[in-house]
């Protein structure tokens, strides 16, 4: 390459680090420490207070644009946001292609896994919505509690009674909302670490308009977002969703290395 060509090169190629095979295969990297144990503690130690901020809740409805603008932005972390926002990754960020690709999988693979735990969690814990009134209530994996069927009729279920159909109101906490925008805001986060107040803002944003909605109790939203902080975490850091590809299907671990050398 000529000198001149050499310049224009340089000016015009953005300078990325290099990305070894492993790394892009998913080499294990440092985790969140225990950070996200403080809003899960903090979450406990606001059980006492739940009551009294459901009572001012359900005061004071919130309605007009203003409801309306929190049912917009508690969906920050749901599905839809997120392939819009992957999307936009793929198609945006200047970075390797295989680099991208495998931080996809991890991306998506932190999605499930908070998913997923969350979910489990919420059946196992068994606590009763704020519609309910009640929330000293912990069912566990073995507890009822009367519940109205669709059909108007009332009946003990456990929180894990999906026949039920109503099952989820029963399913208080961790908040899956928070959990789910943690999540996002961590793989945000970690791909683009100058989001991170504005995602950290996002997610206080969910947190308060769950609970503003009357969907979930203060402790709720501290517990969910400090559990997909650290699933979340422990995921894209760790690597989990491009080293499982790498597993099975190793022509593509095969594929990626031979792109980074």
């Amino acid at each position: 390459m000529e000198p001149a060509e050499r310049a224009h090169h340089s000016a015009t190629t953005p300078d990325f680090p290099p990305i070894s095979p492993r790394a892009r295969l998913g080499t294990p990297s440092s985790g969140p420490g225990y950070w996200p144990v403080l809003p899960i503690a903090i979450g406990l130690c606001l059980i006492p207070l739940d009551g009294a901020v459901r009572g001012w809740v359900y005061s004071h409805r919130t309605g007009g644009d203003l409801r309306r603008e929190l049912e917009f932005l508690q969906q920050f972390g749901a599905i839809s946001s997120i392939v819009i926002l992957m999307i936009a990754f793929v198609i945006l960020d200047s970075r390797p292609r295989e680099w991208k690709r495998a931080r996809i999988f991890d991306w998506i693979v932190a999605a499930c896994a908070t998913g997923i735990t969350g979910h489990l969690l919420k059946i196992f814990i068994g606590r009763p919505r704020p519609l309910f009134d009640d929330p000293m209530h912990i069912l566990g994996p073995v507890g009822k509690y009367p519940v109205e069927l669709k059909d108007g009729s009332l009946a003990l279920i456990h929180a894990w009674d999906y026949s039920s159909g109503v099952a989820s109101d029963l399913w208080s906490m961790p908040s899956s909302h928070a959990l789910a925008a943690a999540s996002l805001a961590v793989a945000l986060t970690i791909l683009y670490p100058r989001l991170r107040w504005l995602c950290v803002g996002l997610v206080i944003v969910v947190c308060i308009a769950r609970v503003v909605l009357g969907a979930h109790y203060p402790s709720d939203v501290f517990v969910g977002a400090g559990i997909g902080w650290w699933v979340a975490s422990v995921a894209m850091r760790s690597r989990w969703g491009s080293r499982l590809v790498a597993r099975l299907v190793p022509s593509a671990a095969v594929a990626t290395a031979s792109a980074a050398a």
